[in-house]
């Protein structure tokens, strides 16, 4: 009886390994809405750039190099540490641009 759980635990372990080795990029159909995003980004900054405020041109600059900086750690070949940085610079980016809006909202309706 054990030799047999013993054969089937090898047919198993056998079985198992090249599954461990798959691919795990994500997918460019993952990537879709934040390639979207991205390039509406770049077009509000292209096509409102003059009507902007100093506040909204930094916003928006903050927002596109975050999204910018998510996308290239996620297609990238980094090493771990390089990807632990690249995580921490699109996190600084994208909460810099969430507090500028709000500070733009406060300039705009409350001061």
């Amino acid at each position: 009886m054990s030799t047999q759980y013993k054969k089937i635990q090898k047919k198993n372990s056998s079985k198992n390994s090249p599954s461990s080795k798959t691919n795990l990029k994500p997918k460019a159909s993952r990537d879709l809405l934040l390639i979207i995003l991205i390039v509406f980004t770049a077009l509000i900054m292209v096509l409102a750039w003059t009507n902007l405020d100093n506040l909204g041109k930094s916003m928006y600059a903050c927002l596109f190099l975050g999204m910018v900086v998510v996308y290239v750690n996620r297609h990238a070949n980094f090493s771990d540490q390089t990807h632990k940085i690249l995580i921490g610079v699109s996190l600084f980016t994208l909460c810099a641009s969430v507090v500028l809006l709000g500070v733009s909202v406060y300039y705009q309706f409350f001061a």
